[in-house]
């Protein structure tokens, strides 16, 4: 672990150890200046050097992090904050001087270049460092998210692929087709655009990193269609969406394992379903909720949860910090499922 620490910051050790040492490199060319070393100059040429060195890494690990993006103007009252501190060390250091520092530079008239322009270059240095080492490290950052949201969307995509395209589900659906044509239904020709609007949405429409919201839920609206018409008991299967929701961008098949798990376990051969779906607007964002009535008690299988292990996965990629997912079983038997986003749009 020690080897792994050396090894990431060894530059950053030998850049520190150079600039504490640097106004001792005179003595080994001038030896007999040696006898002239003060003290007093060494320890606060050390203070100095402590006081960069804990500005840097608490700019550079934490002020960075936690204000460059979202709060500026704390980023900015923190930097200027910490120049004034170094301005106050500094006129600590020449005050306490034994030497007389402060008279000797108030007499040569460079008292204001020593105690504020000195140390504003030098501040300035080092906080402008601190940043790009800072930006760097988020830019090699958001690169890897980004590799790892397109790996978690494709598994995602590839998921639900074989969800609503497996064999189970096409023929069960082109059974109620053939079914409906028989019986000469007129619901029989807009089922099938209904199956060929799902293969096309999956297949064409979700190859970006994010879908209109309203597209997302005709496909659901689709989906729910299809497994509507085969319920062996009729019930209560419902989609609703608030009436000023508005449109925004969303990632992909974002909500559909919930449906299909709503369809999964809300539905049997005897009772009657209850089964609602909810689209609502929120602050600076929507919510999904997800209601069934417990049927089919059978223990979820081992792909089921793994499933819902890269849904939450997946949440946490595309909105950190950004997303609330709550799962639980109420006193009424149903299953509840209530997925908050924040989208940052009015």
């Amino acid at each position: 672990m020690i080897g792994r620490f050396f090894k990431k910051f060894y530059l950053h050790i030998v850049i520190w150890t150079i600039l504490l040492f640097l106004p001792f490199i005179t003595y080994l060319y001038q030896p007999d200046k040696i006898a002239e070393f003060k003290p007093y100059s060494g320890i606060s040429h050390l203070v100095n050097i402590l006081f960069l060195a804990t500005s840097f890494y608490l700019h550079c690990y934490y002020v960075a992090p936690k204000y460059f993006f979202s709060h500026r103007r704390i980023f900015v009252s923190i930097i200027l904050f910490g120049f004034l501190a170094y301005v106050a060390l500094n006129y600590a250091i020449v005050y306490f001087n034994p030497n007389g520092e402060l008279a000797h530079f108030t007499k040569e008239n460079i008292l204001f270049v020593r105690l504020v322009i000195g140390p504003a270059i030098i501040y300035s240095l080092c906080m402008i460092t601190s940043s790009m080492i800072f930006l760097y490290g988020e830019q090699a950052r958001q690169k890897e998210l980004n590799k790892q949201i397109a790996l978690e969307k494709t598994k995602a995509e590839l998921t639900i692929l074989k969800l609503q395209i497996s064999p189970h589900f096409l023929f069960n659906t082109l059974n109620n087709i053939r079914w409906l044509i028989r019986k000469q239904s007129p619901d029989s020709e807009d089922t099938i655009i209904k199956l060929s609007e799902i293969l096309r949405y999956i297949l064409y429409e979700v190859d970006g990193p994010k879908v209109e919201l309203f597209k997302e839920i005709e496909h659901m609206r689709n989906f729910i269609a299809l497994q509507t018409l085969r319920l062996p008991v009729t019930g209560n299967i419902q989609l609703e969406i608030e009436n000023d929701l508005k449109n925004r961008m969303i990632p992909p098949l974002l909500f559909i394992h919930f449906v299909e798990n709503a369809f999964k376990y809300g539905v049997d051969s005897k009772n009657t379903p209850d089964i609602i779906f909810q689209f609502i607007k929120i602050p600076g964002g929507i919510a999904f909720k997800s209601s069934n009535k417990i049927l089919q008690h059978n223990h979820p299988r081992v792909n089921e949860g793994i499933g819902l292990a890269n849904i939450q996965r997946r949440l946490q990629l595309l909105y950190p910090n950004k997303h609330h997912l709550s799962i639980n079983k109420n006193d009424q038997g149903y299953f509840e499922v209530i997925l908050k986003l924040t989208t940052d749009e009015d």
